[in-house]
């Protein structure tokens, strides 16, 4: 996956939440400047790209080479929905079956389609025997409590979450 300079950027200032304006208050480079080069219009200097880089905490190699560290972190956000797995959905409900898990996934991966503009939901039917209020439960407190996914998954769900809303700008 190759990243331009100024898609790098912009996804960095995404993830740490902040606007061009404290963006420019960090580094000391001028917003509209910071502005032109995520959109493409300006390259920067070698000393510009060194106060991003600083204000954003990360190597100014990173952010120079074709494909820095932080394109592989993309590719993993984009491997597909988190899943839920029965032992750890057991560890907060009794007496979960496996349908009920695979339901829940099914609802996981509707959700993170639904995220995706250019992706569609997929049509599914509740599974007989399955109490889809109960799913529902399991769907509420994975994404209220957090602690139904493994860490790993968590990680994955924030950094999709901000890489699309970067992308979005």
């Amino acid at each position: 996956m190759q990243t331009s300079l100024g898609h790098r950027l912009r996804v960095l200032r995404a993830e740490r939440g902040l606007s061009l304006r404290e963006a420019a208050a960090r580094s000391g480079v001028a917003k509209e400047t910071i502005s032109d080069i995520e959109r493409g219009i300006r390259h920067p200097h070698d000393v510009t790209v060194s106060k991003l880089a600083t204000a954003y905490a990360v190597p100014v190699g990173d952010l120079l080479l074709e494909e820095p560290a932080l394109a592989g972190k993309a590719e993993a956000s984009e491997t597909g929905p988190p899943r839920v797995g029965k032992e750890r959905l057991q560890e907060h409900f009794e007496d979960v079956r496996q349908g009920e898990v695979d339901y829940l996934n099914e609802m996981i991966a509707d959700l993170w389609r639904l995220a995706d503009p250019d992706e569609k939901p997929v049509a599914h039917f509740v599974p007989d025997g399955i109490d889809s209020d109960r799913v529902w439960q399991f769907l509420e407190h994975a994404f209220s409590a957090r602690n139904v996914f493994e860490p790993e998954e968590i990680e994955r769900i924030k950094l999709g979450a901000v890489r699309k809303a970067a992308l979005a700008r």
